[in-house]
C-alpha cells in the first residue's frame, strides 16, 4: 500500500456508513474533473475495481448512470458457488476459486473501511438428488477438478444433516466451504471502502461517451461535462456493448433475464427453514444473513424487461416446496427480476482494448458477477499497473478475442434464434 493510501486509511476514524454520500450529477465538482483512471459503471464489478485501485493509492473516479448497485447487482442471489457451479472453461474455474478465497481474505478490511456488513456466510451448499440415475448423470456431466472433494450424504445422512429436505431425497453432495453474500451490501461495502481510501464517486451521470483521439483514450464526455483521464475502464454490464460501439469496438452482450423470490419463516416454523444453500438442478434456495430465504432463478435469454411473471414465480415456488416441503409455511415477501450480461462464448471481457491505448473492458460476467468481483478488481488493478493478460493468465478473457470471426458468427446465430 502506498504512503498516500496509508494516510487515507489512517484518516477514516470518523467514517461511518451513510456519512460519505455519493455525489449526484450536477453536484459542484469543478476542478475535480480529472482522474488517473475513470471507471464507468457502479455495479459490483465497477465498485470492486474502484476499491482495489483506491487501496493501492490510485486516483480513481467512478461514475454511474443511475445509482450504485441499482442494476444487475441488485438482482443477484449472491452465491459464491466456486465449486457448485459448472465452469466449462478452465480459467473461469480457476478465477472463481481465487475470487472466493480473496473475498474471504478481504472481508475484515472491507467491512472495517466501509462500516457495511456484506452478509458473508459460509454454511455450505447441498446438491440433492431424487434417484441414483440423477446422481449418475450429474457425475458424468461434471469435471472432477474441485478445490475440495464434495461430501456424499446418503438418504440417512441427509435426514440427519438437513432434516428440512424432502424425506424422499435419495442423497446429496455437500460442499462445506461454499458461501454467499448479500449482493447490494457487498457492492456498497466495495464502494464505501473505495471512498474511504480517497476514490470519488458520482451517481446520475447521463449521456456518457468515450473521449478518444489518435493517442488513445482521453476520458469521457457526459451530461455534466468532460472528465479527463489516462485510463477508462468500462464496467457497465449490459450497456458495455453500447459504449464500445462508440469507438468501433464490437463486444456483444446477450441479455438473460432472471427472476428471484424472497420468503421468510416465522419463529413458529424455524425448524422448516433451510440452514444451508440448496443448489439443485431446477432451483437454488439461499438462506440469507438478514433472515430471508431467496429462491432463484429463472433463465430467459433475450428478455430485457424487469417485470416479474406469475409463471416464473410459480415455477420457483413449486420447485422450492418440492425440495423443502416446509417452504409452504413460509411468508412470501417479494419478488424481483434482473437482466444478466452474457457473452457469445460465455466468458467475460476482462482486459485492455488493443486498438485504443488506455481503454479497458470489465463486463459480461453473466451470472457470476458477485463471485468474480474480487478477482476482477485485482486483475484490473494489475492491468492498470502495467501487467499483461498473458502474465496474468487471462488472455482468453481479452476483449480482443472478439476479432475472431467464429465467435461473432456464433453470437449472430444466438441473436437470430432468440429473436425467433
Amino acid at each position: 500500500m502506498s504512503e498516500e493510501a496509508k494516510n487515507r486509511s489512517g484518516n477514516r476514524s470518523n467514517f461511518h456508513p451513510g456519512t460519505v454520500p455519493m455525489r449526484k450529477a450536477g453536484t459542484e465538482i469543478r476542478g475535480k474533473l480529472h482522474a488517473e483512471t475513470i471507471i464507468v459503471g457502479g455495479g459490483v464489478i465497477g465498485c470492486a475495481i474502484a476499491c482495489e485501485l483506491a487501496t493501492r493509492g490510485h486516483d480513481v473516479l467512478l461514475v454511474e448512470r443511475a445509482r450504485i448497485a441499482g442494476g444487475t447487482s441488485s438482482a443477484a442471489a449472491g452465491m459464491l458457488a466456486a465449486d457448485s457451479e459448472e465452469f466449462t472453461h478452465a480459467v473461469m474455474a480457476k478465477l472463481a476459486r481465487q475470487s472466493k478465497a480473496l473475498l474471504h481474505e478481504q472481508k475484515e478490511r472491507i467491512s472495517s473501511l466501509s462500516g457495511v456488513d456484506m452478509g458473508l456466510q459460509q454454511s455450505g451448499f447441498i446438491t440433492p438428488f431424487r434417484s441414483y440415475s440423477e446422481v449418475s448423470d450429474y457425475k458424468n456431466s461434471r469435471s472432477s477438478n474441485f478445490s475440495e472433494k464434495p461430501i456424499w450424504w446418503d438418504r440417512v445422512a441427509v435426514q440427519q444433516e438437513a432434516s428440512w429436505l424432502n424425506r424422499n431425497t435419495y442423497g446429496a453432495y455437500y460442499r462445506p466451504s461454499e458461501s454467499e453474500v448479500l449482493p447490494v451490501h457487498l457492492t456498497q461495502a466495495y464502494v464505501r471502502s473505495a471512498q474511504a481510501m480517497g476514490a470519488r464517486v458520482v451517481e446520475g451521470v447521463q449521456d456518457v461517451r468515450l473521449h478518444t483521439d489518435f493517442n488513445g483514450v482521453q476520458g469521457i464526455k457526459t451530461s455534466i461535462g468532460t472528465m479527463t483521464s489516462k485510463n477508462v475502464i468500462v464496467a457497465t454490464g449490459l450497456h458495455g456493448d453500447e459504449l464500445m460501439k462508440q469507438v468501433d469496438i464490437g463486444l456483444p452482450v446477450l441479455p438473460v433475464k432472471g427472476e428471484i423470490a424472497a420468503v421468510q419463516f416465522s419463529p413458529h416454523h424455524v425448524g422448516f427453514r433451510p440452514d444451508k444453500t440448496v443448489y439443485a438442478e431446477d432451483i437454488y434456495i439461499v438462506p440469507k444473513a438478514n433472515g430471508e430465504v431467496w429462491l432463484g432463478a429463472t433463465s430467459l435469454p433475450g428478455k430485457t424487461d424487469t417485470k416479474v411473471s406469475v409463471q416464473g414465480i410459480q415455477k420457483l415456488l413449486t420447485a422450492a416446496t418440492s425440495w423443502v416441503p416446509g417452504m409452504k409455511e413460509a411468508h412470501f415477501l417479494r419478488a424481483w427480476a434482473g437482466v444478466r450480461p452474457s457473452t457469445p462464448d460465455g466468458l467475460p471481457y476482462i482486459g485492455a482494448c488493443d486498438s485504443i491505448p488506455g481503454l479497458f473492458a470489465a463486463f459480461g460476467h453473466y451470472r457470476n458477477g458477485i463471485l468474480l468481483s474480487a478477482i476482477t478488481g485485482s486483475l484490473m488493478a494489475d492491468l492498470i499497473y502495467g501487467k499483461t493478460s498473458e502474465e496474468l493468465g487471462i488472455q482468453d478473457l481479452s476483449p480482443n478475442r472478439m476479432n475472431r470471426k467464429e465467435i461473432l458468427s456464433e453470437y449472430h446465430c444466438q441473436r437470430t434464434n432468440h429473436a425467433n
